[in-house]
């Protein structure tokens, strides 16, 4: 707090009547010293806020899991949700106590043959109950397999966001309810639906932007630049690099690349599914900054190998992704550990300037013959990898 001082007129009448030379002087001098004092007092206070230590949130959990959909003959197979899978893993993520999900898309087959598409929905929905009755948010974005009943075209956008009124609607235009901001402690999750703006000359086969563009809204990129919290995760179905499939956002580059770019300036994260496994890499942005992609799609999807990877190497800017973890069907790159690929999820846990992260596996599902604990065995899950990011 400033303090003034309260005897300055008295201090000058003296002055005045010793010697009217002397006022002056005097009175410059008081000047000068209140001046200083309420310099000092200010530099002080300063000092102190500066000294302080920031007040910062609480460490808080949050988890990730997609790509859910399962096909005939699976387990679960003829609504287009693997429930034995997902229903497991939504227990588990409940009982650790998380503040929100993120499931970056393929929650359902979506195909007509597994019924209508908001059925579909519903049947998921149902095996996510532990979530929902835990009053847990599910943060959702569409996959390709929520585009199976696109027609006419636009009700896939119609059904899903009749689906999850609870989405917010705060993104582009024309992408309310699909591509949004949420905002939560000290982190931005932003989810990117990147099928509703596509350009209508996109080819999944090439990587040329000057034909494939719109996955990556410019709304998406603003809002990264323009976040003030800590944290920012960008989520969407798709991931950033190839892995098995060869459609991903490396389909747009100059989007993808943008994004990265963005994400790396923010120290943010892109989380993504698509592939069906869990792989846990980096790769740099323009500033040779390295960015964090966690793909999660191995929520009980048909498992494929990690084969294609190295054609990231051929593509663009160059930009090769480093793997730190992978666990995958067999016939790719080697499982860490050589480890059997399980379904499973990540948990991550936002500890001010740091993030700590698990991958929880369902370690006693087959995730080649589609089988999993038979009752009463109840469903196992083991931390199987382990990391911090800053």
């Amino acid at each position: 707090m400033r303090r003034t001082g309260k005897d300055h007129m008295g201090g000058m009448r003296r002055a005045f009547c010793v010697d009217t030379s002397r006022r002056r002087e005097t009175l410059g001098g008081r000047i000068m010293r209140t001046f200083a004092a309420h310099l000092l007092s200010t530099l002080t206070a300063v000092a102190a806020l500066t000294a302080a230590p920031a007040a910062s949130a609480a460490p808080w959990t949050f988890a990730i899991f997609c790509d859910g959909r399962t096909s005939i003959g699976e387990a679960g197979g003829k609504d287009g949700v693997n429930v034995t899978a997902v229903s497991a893993i939504a227990a588990d993520v409940a009982s650790q106590k998380v503040s929100l999900v993120v499931f970056p898309g393929d929650l359902v087959n979506g195909g007509a043959e597994y019924g209508p598409f908001a059925q579909q929905l519903e049947t998921w929905k149902h095996a996510m109950a532990p979530l929902y009755q835990a009053g847990i948010p599910v943060y959702v974005c569409r996959g390709n397999h929520e585009l199976k009943q696109d027609r006419p075209k636009g009700n896939s956008a119609a059904v899903f966001r009749s689906a999850f009124p609870e989405l917010p609607r705060n993104g582009p235009a024309g992408q309310e309810g699909l591509t949004y901001e949420v905002d939560h402690e000290n982190a931005a999750f932003i989810a990117i639906d990147q099928f509703a703006g596509i350009s209508p000359t996109f080819d999944k086969k090439t990587y040329d932007s000057t034909t494939n563009y719109g996955m990556v809204s410019p709304w998406v990129i603003e809002r990264v630049r323009a976040s003030h919290a800590r944290w920012v995760f960008a989520f969407g179905h798709e991931s950033a690099f190839i892995g098995h499939h060869a459609d991903c956002l490396a389909s747009a580059p100059a989007e993808r690349d943008a994004l990265w770019d963005a994400l790396g300036a923010r120290g943010g994260v892109y989380i993504s599914g698509h592939d069906h496994m869990y792989v846990r890499h980096t790769a740099p942005d323009i500033a040779h900054h390295p960015v964090l992609e966690l793909v999660v799609g191995c929520a009980g999807a048909t498992p494929y190998p990690y084969d294609n990877a190295a054609m990231n190497a051929k593509l663009d800017r160059l930009a090769v992704p480093v793997d730190e973890f992978v666990n995958a069907k067999a016939g790719g790159v080697p499982n860490t550990n050589r480890l059997p690929m399980y379904f499973g999820y990540v948990l991550i846990t936002v500890d001010g300037d740091e993030l700590h992260g698990a991958w929880r596996a369902f370690t006693n599902y087959d995730t080649t013959t589609f089988t999993g604990p038979k009752p009463p065995e109840e469903p196992r899950f083991e931390t199987l990898d382990r990391f911090s990011w800053h």
